[in-house]
C-alpha cells in the first residue's frame, strides 16, 4: 500500500532538513508537474522529474557552499476533499553562518501512489534572497 499524502508530505520534509536531495527527487515521477508561480530564479513551470532535478541542483548547490542550512520546521497540512490533495504551510529555520531566519513556504501538493505528481509552491523570492 502507497504511503499517505501526509506520510509522503512528511518525508519530503525530512529529505529538506536532512539536505538529502536525492531521496527528495525519488518522491517524485517521471511525469511531474511542478509549479513556482512567483519565482525569479527558475522557470515558473517545470515538466518532468529530470528537468526539476536540472533546474534545482545548481540552487541546492548553491545555497549548500554558501553554508545554508535548515534548523527546524513547522508545518500545518491541510486536508481537501480530494484525498490526492492536500495544502502544506511551512516554515523552514534557516541558518547561513551568523544569520538567522525563516523562510516561508505554502504548497498545494498532488499525491498518488505514494508520489508527488504535482506541486504548486509558494515563497518570496526576496526573503530567499536575503539568505543566498
Amino acid at each position: 500500500m502507497a504511503a499517505s499524502p501526509v506520510a509522503v508530505f512528511q518525508q519530503q520534509l525530512d529529505c529538506i532538513m536532512a539536505d538529502d536531495r536525492e531521496a527528495q527527487l525519488r518522491l517524485y515521477p517521471e511525469d511531474l508537474l511542478y509549479e513556482f508561480p512567483f519565482a525569479a530564479d527558475r522557470p515558473r513551470v517545470i515538466h518532468g522529474r529530470e528537468e526539476f532535478r536540472r533546474v534545482m541542483i545548481p540552487l541546492w548547490d548553491q545555497a549548500r557552499a554558501l553554508g545554508v542550512k535548515v534548523t527546524g520546521c513547522e508545518h500545518a497540512l491541510h486536508q481537501t476533499i480530494d484525498p490526492e490533495r492536500i495544502v502544506a504551510e511551512f516554515t523552514l529555520a534557516i541558518e547561513v553562518q551568523q544569520k538567522r531566519g525563516d523562510m516561508r513556504f505554502v504548497q498545494f501538493l498532488w499525491i498518488r501512489d505514494g508520489l508527488i505528481h504535482a506541486a504548486r509552491e509558494y515563497f518570496n523570492p526576496q526573503a530567499r534572497a536575503e539568505f543566498i
